[in-house]
C-alpha cells in the first residue's frame, strides 16, 4: 500500500508534462508549491475529464464515495484506520467502495516519489526506516487513480484512491504491495472508462525504481 508520496515541483509544470493528452485546464489559484509529502486526508493534484475537457484540480487523498451524505469526520470513523487512500487493483472493478468511480470516473495522480517503512531491528519497538522510491526513466510519473463526489453534510467533495498491486522485484523487499506507476503511453487509455485496464497491472520490471534511505526532519523515522 501507498499511504504518502510527493510531487516536487510546481503544479503549473503539470500543464507541460501531461500536454500530450491534450489542453488541460487549470485555474491557477490553488498552491503551486511543491507537496514535499502528500498525507491522507490532504488534498493533490489530479488530472481528470471533466465536462469533455481535461482538468488539474486539488482533490481529498482517500475516497469518499457518492452515497456518503454525512459528516467527512463521521465516514473518516466509522473506517477504522483505513482512509481508502488505496485501491486494489485486482479487486476495484468489484469492491463496493469503488467500484463505481472505476467505471465511470479515472483520474491520472502526478507523483515524483512515494514513501514506505520497515520495521528496523535495531531500533526501538515501534521505530522503522523510511525509504523513498523515485523512477529515474520518468522524474514526474503518474499513478492511475479513480474520484468521487460527494454531497456531504460538510458541503461538497471531490476525493480520489490511487490504485496498487503486487509489488515488482524493486519494491517486493519493502511492502507486499507497490503504487501502480503507468507507462505514459497508458495515461490516455486508462482515463478512458471504457478500457478495464486494472486487471492487467503488475508490479514495475526490475531495475526501473530506486530507493533510497530517507530521513523526514518534520517525523524522523517514526511512522
Amino acid at each position: 500500500m501507498c499511504n504518502r508520496y510527493g510531487y516536487n515541483h510546481p503544479l503549473k509544470r503539470l500543464i507541460d508534462e501531461f500536454s500530450t493528452l491534450g489542453r488541460i485546464r487549470w485555474n491557477g489559484l490553488e498552491p503551486n508549491a511543491p507537496l514535499d509529502q502528500i498525507r491522507p486526508t490532504d488534498r493533490a493534484p489530479v488530472i481528470r475529464p471533466v465536462g469533455g475537457e481535461l482538468t488539474l484540480d486539488m482533490l481529498r487523498w482517500g475516497l469518499i464515495p457518492n452515497t456518503w451524505h454525512g459528516p467527512v469526520k463521521a465516514w473518516t470513523a466509522q473506517l477504522r484506520g483505513n482512509p481508502l487512500t488505496n485501491a486494489r487493483a485486482e479487486t476495484v472493478a468489484t469492491a463496493s467502495a469503488f467500484r463505481d468511480a472505476y467505471a465511470a470516473r479515472r483520474c491520472l495522480v502526478p507523483a515524483t516519489n512515494y514513501f514506505e517503512w520497515t520495521t528496523d531491528p535495531e531500533r526501538p519497538k515501534g521505530k522503522k526506516l523510511m525509504w523513498r522510491f523515485t523512477v529515474p526513466a520518468q522524474e514526474v510519473f503518474a499513478f492511475p487513480g479513480v474520484w468521487d463526489h460527494a454531497e456531504t453534510a460538510d458541503g461538497p467533495v471531490d476525493s480520489f484512491t490511487l490504485l496498487t498491486s503486487a509489488p515488482g522485484p524493486d519494491q517486493a523487499p519493502y511492502h507486499n504491495r507497490q503504487p501502480v506507476i503507468l507507462e505514459r503511453a497508458d495515461w490516455d487509455d486508462w482515463l478512458n472508462p471504457a478500457n478495464d485496464m486494472a486487471p492487467s497491472f503488475k508490479g514495475s520490471p526490475a531495475g526501473t525504481i530506486t530507493v533510497e534511505r530517507f530521513v523526514d526532519v518534520a517525523t524522523p523515522t517514526l511512522f
